[in-house]
């Protein structure tokens, strides 16, 4: 008995000891545990897991100013195949294409892949040749580079140094990202000279550190002794926060550092406040001849607009059509996404550039057909909230258009929007803070997300047999962001087979014709037709089937137990379907369903029956009002949909009378 209690106390330790595992500090060597572990056990999960991050901001002095370093090294495990895309790695970095009086440089970078092999650790380190360096836009270039022999059990270690002459910005600092953290390090070390308002956030428990150390720098040949105010934060097992399709930018909600600066003020010398409103970056954007000096040009295409008649368009919304027309007759949007852009004459060239590429010239083509518009700068929604309680220009990253319509009415467009319209964006720019800049007028904040709605409006006519099938006549008409949908599911479909099956699939049906309208037109409208047939469940004298024949929510897209972030839906939307079936000869429903109504916070849902003779009536009306809820609502929206989702599921009885 003794010795089976023994062993059972040795089987319970290794037990434990397997599901734990404790940060190695060490530098350069993971430990035998790192190197065999299968599985995080916070997260069993998990196909990647941060096992060490450590970032160290530090100031230094070299040829006559201040610079600013960032000492990073990263630890990481790979636990599944999907994991292995930890082993490519982005680093953006600040360069201006001709002025390199202030730049960022990396250096310093090395990457070593840990595998073992027949019982030997075998380390692989990176070759230059893995290492590439391309430009993003005017401002920032990227470097790439890939850590070699990466697999599942692989430990990854990194080591960079980021040396900056942006001295007055201090770069965020996240301690979550979307795969887990065992261990997290950040320590900024600001000189006494220096006024920086440094700000925690996130719901995650870290902990903190303040102390102070020597600085010692030389200007003009003298010494000079500072103290600097070092700050430490720590974190362990922190949890992965994921974006998903209801959540833009996850790292918005997870622990973060942010550092402004409020003052310099070197004794005898420099006493600069640094603080800075909107206001005052509108001045700066302005100011700027590759910003506001691009707004003030005619286009290229001057002559083509004037002698196409487009400025004697009377409506402003067909004139603006008739523009944007001309444009994308003429470039072609890359993909990408920036905030400064490259000179009209190279993209007309090209025939091809970015949204801010061809939003300038959109800005400049509208003027000349004699529209007011203006820019309208922005953070997208991946990229986080735009802050209010501190400017910089930082965190803007692209711009849309805002037509003035009238001296009332202003209308948003994207040279991205290949599928839209006015006020019809895609959802990655539909922000609620965005700011309108104009020379000479005050800024002013816009929310994107105030016109922005989906509407979709659909009747079937249907008529049933005695053995269950269901022969349909579908109508529908699209408006707005559903309009554009799609629009973009047909242009991204590899054929117009492919395109019907998937329509199929989804709605368990048969098309036999199928018919679109102004698929490739600007217009806020599309209207779509189908001949369909669905085969219902038949048995002796009893047909089953779903009256809403087209189930417009069969699954619900909240299936966590639990959410800790946000839910933000990407635009408002409203639906309709009125369905009509005609029953069988001799056929009558044998009880009619009760009325559904479902309610939450803007959000509500109507569905109701009906019965006229031998004609069936199903009505389904959603509408969404509302697109940001805090976690705190999850559980009540995940039960609103939960149910939802059984109440279109329901299925009648038809029986012969």
């Amino acid at each position: 008995m003794k010795r089976n209690f023994f062993l059972a106390l040795v089987v319970l330790a290794q037990t434990l000891c397997a599901q734990t595992i404790e940060p190695n500090l060490k530098w350069g060597k993971p430990t035998e545990q790192e190197l065999k572990m299968t599985e995080y056990p916070d997260d069993k999960d998990a196909d990647a897991v941060v096992l060490f991050h450590k970032t160290d901001v530090y100031y230094g002095y070299a040829e006559g100013d201040f610079k600013v370093y960032y000492g990073v090294k990263t630890r990481l495990k790979v636990l599944k195949p999907e994991g292995k895309r930890v082993a490519d790695k982005i680093i953006v970095f600040q360069e201006n294409e001709t002025n390199r009086t202030n730049k960022e440089m990396i250096t310093g970078l090395k990457a070593t892949a840990y595998n073992m092999e027949n019982g030997k650790l075998v380390k692989t380190k990176m070759e230059r040749s893995m290492i590439n360096e391309e430009r993003l836009d005017k401002n920032q270039k990227q470097l790439k580079f890939s850590v070699p022999q990466v697999k599942v059990g692989t430990v990854i270690e990194y080591e960079y140094r980021i040396e900056s002459d942006y001295f007055y910005y201090i770069r965020d600092w996240y301690a979550q990202s979307d795969i887990p953290v065992l261990y997290t390090n950040y320590e900024l070390s600001i000189p006494e000279w220096f006024s920086f308002n440094v700000e925690e956030t996130g719901s995650q428990p870290m902990e903190k550190k303040v102390y102070q150390a020597p600085l010692t720098i030389f200007v003009g040949g003298q010494s000079e002794s500072l103290t600097c105010k070092v700050q430490s934060f720590n974190a362990r097992r922190l949890p992965a926060i994921k974006a998903d399709d209801y959540l833009w930018c996850a790292e918005d909600y997870g622990n973060k550092v942010t550092a402004e600066l409020a003052g310099i003020y070197i004794p005898g010398a420099v006493h600069k406040n640094y603080s800075s409103t909107w206001a005052d970056v509108d001045n700066q954007l302005m100011g700027d001849e590759e910003f506001g000096g691009r707004l003030k040009s005619s286009s290229p295409l001057k002559a083509d607009i004037v002698a196409a008649g487009i400025p004697n368009i009377a409506d402003k919304s067909e004139r603006f059509a008739a523009v944007w027309n001309m444009l994308k007759s003429k470039v072609r949007w890359n993909g990408n996404y920036a905030f400064w852009g490259k000179s009209a004459s190279k993209i007309l060239k090209d025939g091809t550039g970015t949204n801010a590429d061809m939003n300038f010239l959109l800005i400049n083509m509208l003027h000349d057909a004699g529209i007011e518009a203006s820019p309208v700068v922005m953070r997208s929604r991946d990229l986080g909230n735009l802050p209010l309680s501190h400017s910089s220009l930082k965190y803007l990253n692209t711009f849309v258009v805002g037509i003035h319509l009238n001296d009332s009415t202003m209308a948003f467009f994207d040279s991205s929007a290949e599928d839209g319209y006015l006020n019809v964006l895609p959802a990655k720019l539909l922000v609620n803070r965005a700011r309108l800049v104009r020379k000479g007028v005050p800024g002013e904040w816009v929310n994107l997300q105030a016109p922005a709605r989906s509407r979709e409006t659909t009747a079937i006519q249907a008529q049933l047999s005695a053995d269950g099938l269901l022969q349909c006549k579908k109508t529908s008409r699209l408006y707005e962001e559903a309009a554009a949908q799609l629009r973009r599911s047909w242009r991204q479909a590899k054929d117009s087979v492919e395109q019907i099956n998937k329509i199929q699939e989804r709605n368990g049906i048969q098309i036999q014709s199928y018919q679109i309208s102004d698929r490739t037109s600007f217009s806020s409208r599309m209207d779509e037709q189908m001949s369909f047939t669905k085969q219902c469940d038949a048995a002796g004298d009893m047909i089953y089937l779903n009256p809403l024949i087209m189930i417009p929510v069969n699954e619900s897209p909240f299936t966590d137990a639990e959410r800790s972030l946000p839910i933000e839906f990407p635009y408002k939307q409203s639906e309709t379907i009125n369905a009509y079936i005609k029953l069988p000869e001799g056929y009558t429903l044998e009880d009619m369903p009760k009325p559904t109504v479902l309610k939450f916070d803007g959000i509500n849902v109507r569905i109701t029956y009906n019965l006229n003779g031998d004609m069936l009536g199903a009505q389904f009306k959603l509408n969404i009002d509302k697109t940001f809820y805090t976690a705190a609502d999850y559980q009540e929206i995940k039960a609103f949909f939960d149910h939802l989702t059984e109440c279109n599921k329901s299925i009648i009885t038809i029986k012969k009378a």
